[in-house]
Parts: structure tokens; sequence; C-alpha cells
């Protein structure tokens, strides 16, 4: 697992209010996968297969609807998370 992750991202991904749009953190870069849920490209599927096969283990979803996130939020969804 990362030593750190980017709290600057996953405060973007917590705010974030598209539907379209799904977030998922990356446990081994520290870094948030943005998937485009209306993007059908074998490109963006390759991702969806890589994120489905570490879900739980090497990826975690982050559901957006806050827009008033802040790092006191990202602190809560990590502790949510046990991480």
């Amino acid at each position: 697992m990362a030593a750190t992750y980017n709290r600057e991202q996953i405060c973007a991904a917590l705010a974030q209010a598209d539907p379209a749009l799904s977030f998922y953190l990356d446990l081994e870069t520290g870094s948030v996968v943005r998937v485009d849920e209306t993007d059908s490209s074998p490109a963006t599927e390759q991702i969806r297969d890589k994120i489905m096969e570490g879900y739980g283990d090497r990826y975690r979803y982050i559901s957006g609807g806050n827009p008033s996130a802040d790092d006191a939020a990202v602190a809560a969804w990590l502790e949510a998370e046990g991480l």
C-alpha cells in the first residue's frame, strides 16, 4: 500500500457531482483514477476491468456528491475505509 494518498485528488473526487464519472483510489500509487461511465472505448474498458479485478484490495470507490468536501471530509473518508 502507498504510504501517502493524494488528499487533494480525494477531496476533488468527494466533491464531484457528475453521475457519469466514477472515482477510485489506487492504494498502490496513492492517486485517484477517474472513469467516465459514458465512455465505452477499449482503453476505458481496460481501466474498468483493471479496477474491478483489484476492487477492495487495490482500488477503493470514492463516492462524490459533497460539494463542500474539505480536508476533514477526506480524513473521514480515509478513516471509514480503514486507511
